[in-house]
């Protein structure tokens, strides 16, 4: 009687054994089975304005760092695909072929520069891959049926017209000569600017150089024999539009200069004068982030990891986690979040409160709606608001 409890027992404490392993091992099994989910980032990593693009994207690996600290997506980790386009729309289209060909890619931040979204668009639409820029402002990237498309930006066609406003308005000036580097944002921005101006009976001179260009001493000595009362630069790279503000001094001209939100970087475009860009101008697509007392935590454990913030960290940082509230919401069932329910979900995002001070929606077309146009003026060692203007444009 006794062996045969002490054998019946043996049997359950086994059977408890068994199931506790099968119990375990299915645990296990499922933790296997949550395989991370991959976003995209697209951005210019090399090349002429990777201050900028690597800002970007220590940006979104905060936003992805703190995610994955609150437990991914679903349980997902989240992985960052780093693709460097190095603000080429050769490379864009690479880059973009890479991503499209990683099925476990579910949407894309990015592309930063309006020329390589246009080049990359093709191929994520045909992927299907959600993307969204923190930074490209050319009109025609939401207005060519691209249904993949969103920005957080506004576009060129908000941008310049406020410019053209503020120079007529507040500057009051006659006589205006555009520079542009002949890429797609700085040719687009001032193409916006230019109709604007000559509307209200501005007279309007036009020149360009190329990105690669130094020496800028033939179009300089042109503007020169003009004597405009402002000089407009539409250009991508800051560096550059302060290496033009030093030679333009180094002639004995000292125009008022005025540029696009690109140009809004203190280390290259400030400090890089050596205090010749005093006075200067600069539109940008949003409020500063540190005006924004939503952002002062994102600032402070940027600054502190990352050092000084760039331009379109802030926006880098907001695109990063949008999109992952967008996979959030895409299905209740973390293994079944796909390219198709992620691109339905980001459409669809509506109020969102971040850091940029306004909550961010998306129209039909995947334009932000909400957002303000700003202009700042330097001074010192600073970029100090000056005015506000909705970001509004025409209908098409």
């Amino acid at each position: 009687m006794i062996k045969s409890s002490r054998g019946k027992m043996k049997i359950i404490c086994l059977a408890v054994a068994a199931a506790l392993l099968l119990t375990a091992a299915t645990g296990l099994g499922r933790s296997a089975k949550l395989t991370p989910i991959k976003i995209g980032a697209a951005g210019p990593y090399t090349g002429d304005v990777s201050k900028i693009g690597l800002d970007g994207l220590n940006a979104i690996r905060m936003a992805v760092d703190e995610a994955n600290a609150a437990g991914g997506i679903g349980g997902r980790k989240i992985e960052i695909v780093e693709a460097d386009d190095a603000a080429d729309p050769s490379k864009a289209i690479l880059v973009a072929e890479k991503l499209a060909m990683d099925r476990s890619v579910i949407g894309v931040i990015g592309p930063m520069n309006s020329a390589t979204a246009q080049a990359a668009l093709p191929t994520y639409q045909r992927a299907g891959l959600a993307v969204i820029s923190q930074s490209a402002t050319n009109p025609d990237l939401t207005e060519m049926g691209y249904t993949v498309m969103h920005r957080i930006c506004p576009r060129d066609d908000a941008q310049g017209p406020a410019s053209a406003r503020f120079i007529i308005e507040v500057l009051k000036a006659k006589t205006v000569y555009i520079i542009d580097d002949k890429t797609t944002y700085g040719q687009g921005l001032s193409d916006q600017v230019e109709p604007a101006l000559k509307a209200a009976g501005v007279r309007v001179l036009r020149g360009q150089i190329s990105m690669e260009d130094r020496d800028f001493s033939p179009i300089l000595t042109r503007v020169k024999s003009s004597a405009p009362d402002l000089v407009y630069l539409g250009l991508a790279n800051p560096a550059q539009a302060a290496s033009l503000i030093k030679q333009a001094a180094g002639l004995g001209l000292k125009p008022v200069f005025m540029g696009g939100d690109g140009l809004k970087e203190k280390d290259q475009l400030i400090d890089g004068a050596a205090g010749l860009a005093e006075g200067m101008y600069v539109t940008s697509i949003g409020r500063d982030i540190r005006e924004v007392p939503e952002a002062r935590n994102f600032i402070r454990k940027f600054e502190s990891k990352y050092g000084a913030l760039s331009v379109f960290g802030g926006q880098s940082y907001e695109a990063a986690n949008i999109l992952i509230d967008a996979a959030r919401r895409a299905h209740s069932d973390p293994m079944k979040i796909t390219r198709a329910n992620v691109l339905a979900a980001l459409g669809k995002t509506r109020g969102y409160k971040g850091i940029l001070g306004f909550p961010i929606s998306f129209d039909s077309k995947g334009d932000v709606v909400g957002a303000s146009i700003f202009v700042y003026q330097v001074k010192g060692k600073e970029f100090v608001p000056v005015k506000e203007y909705p970001a509004t444009v025409r209908a098409k």
